[in-house]
């Protein structure tokens, strides 16, 4: 098994009493060295590299030099048998992306990289995940490549899972903000989803201990602070506006907050053939891809505060309720850099215009479905009502996200209640 190793070459006179900061790969009986581009002395290599130390700047050296141990880790089982030319020409050949090549030698180690990027590609190229999906998996096979490299299936344990959740709770982000341990959980069930799927193919044998029966995946939901139907009432009665365009922000989020709570992303596809009779009736672009049973519709009466946001802000010259998809046969990536970059900019406007009204919250899109969940549930609404208003297939869902207790059961109109 080869061993790699950051070392000072000592073996050629030193420049200025500082050597050659080196990687030393050690294949059996053969040792390549490879300069790394940096001049150290005894002292400063033994600072970053002997000593224990809880230095920030000391840990970012070691990490910067840990890259090229990785991308050796990596390229080792691409030159099979090994040859220590052609080792030299990936290791230092910039266009050379190790992350790239999966060879049979890869494949049979099952390393993390492999089963991740072979899910992706099978599960994408049938339909049956998005690219937002794709996004999600690919951002976890990326924190597990920062908080270690070189996995292989037999390296996730339930140890490793609850050192990778102290490492990403704890990590360092721009202004000391945090990760949730909701967030892990997501990245938790992408790292299942993909063992699972390799269990059952063969790729991981049965032999493999799995590491989900001790470790448990978290499932933390935080308490969900809402503002108050007197705040609601402010946003929807405001009519002094900086611009037309903070007003239009406002008539999207009241168009959301009136179409059962949309997500803005339903909101962009609306198309006007949706209407039958005298509802909206569609689907939810989350479900489409990640429900299999009780999908269902949502229906929408087109009552007549939302028939005038219609007449207000309704495009008649395109097949789009609100005209904000400019293609026809749009793709996927389009549809969801459309979405990020149109929330981004009323999130901005209503964030504004929020601070004006002097709301207790900052206002933005999402909280136009929180606001229509505790309407509903302020007025009375069955719970297991606005559940299905919401299109949740699990009222559990309703209660832990966007409700706090239960404390109603009588049945009323469906959205008279709304303000």
């Amino acid at each position: 098994m080869a061993t790699f190793k950051i070392i000072i070459d000592k073996r050629h006179k030193p420049e200025n009493e500082k050597y050659h900061v080196t990687l030393r790969v050690s294949n059996k009986q053969e040792v390549l060295y490879l300069r790394l581009g940096t001049l150290m002395s005894t002292k400063e290599y033994d600072k970053y590299f002997v000593k224990k130390s809880f230095n920030k700047e000391v840990d970012e050296i070691k990490m910067k030099f840990e890259k090229y141990v990785d991308r050796a880790k990596k390229i080792l089982p691409s030159i099979n048998p090994f040859d220590s030319s052609k080792f030299r020409d990936k290791f230092y050949d910039k266009n050379f992306d190790p992350d790239k090549i999966i060879t049979e030698e890869q494949k049979k180690r099952g390393t993390i990289n492999y089963l991740f990027q072979n899910y992706i590609k099978v599960k994408s190229e049938s339909m049956e995940i998005g690219l937002s999906s794709v996004n999600l998996i690919n951002g976890t096979l990326n924190n597990i490549k920062k908080f270690k490299s070189g996995l292989t299936y037999e390296d996730i344990t339930p140890e490793f899972l609850h050192a990778f959740e102290h490492w990403y709770i704890h990590k360092n982000l721009p202004d000391g903000k945090r990760n949730s341990l909701a967030s892990f959980g997501g990245l938790c069930r992408n790292i299942k989803a993909v063992i699972n799927y390799h269990r059952k193919k063969k790729i991981i044998p049965l032999t493999y201990e799995y590491p989900f029966n001790d470790y448990k995946i978290p499932n933390f939901v935080p308490p969900k602070r809402v503002i108050s139907n007197v705040e609601i009432q402010k946003i929807l009665d405001c009519e002094v506006f900086e611009n037309v365009m903070e007003e239009y922000a406002r008539d999207i989020w009241e168009m959301l907050y009136r179409l059962n709570g949309i997500n803005f992303i339903d909101l962009l596809k609306l198309r006007w053939d949706n209407i039958q009779g005298n509802s909206f009736v569609f689907y939810r672009h989350k479900t489409l891809k990640t429900r299999r049973n009780n999908i269902r519709p949502i229906q929408v009466v087109i009552n007549p505060k939302i028939q005038k946001l219609i007449d207000k802000i309704g495009d008649k010259d395109s097949p789009y309720v609100i005209g904000q998809i400019k293609q026809v046969n749009y793709t996927e990536q389009y549809l969801l850099e459309r979405n990020h970059k149109l929330k981004g900019r009323y999130n901005a406007r209503l964030k504004k215009l929020g601070k004006r009204l002097g709301l207790t919250l900052p206002l933005d899109i999402s909280m136009a479905r929180d606001s229509y969940a505790n309407t509903h549930k302020r007025a009375g609404t069955n719970p297991l009502k606005i559940s299905e208003n919401m299109n949740h297939s699990d009222p559990r869902t309703t209660t832990l996200h966007y409700l706090d207790n239960f404390e109603f059961d009588s049945d009323v109109d469906v959205n008279d209640v709304l303000l």
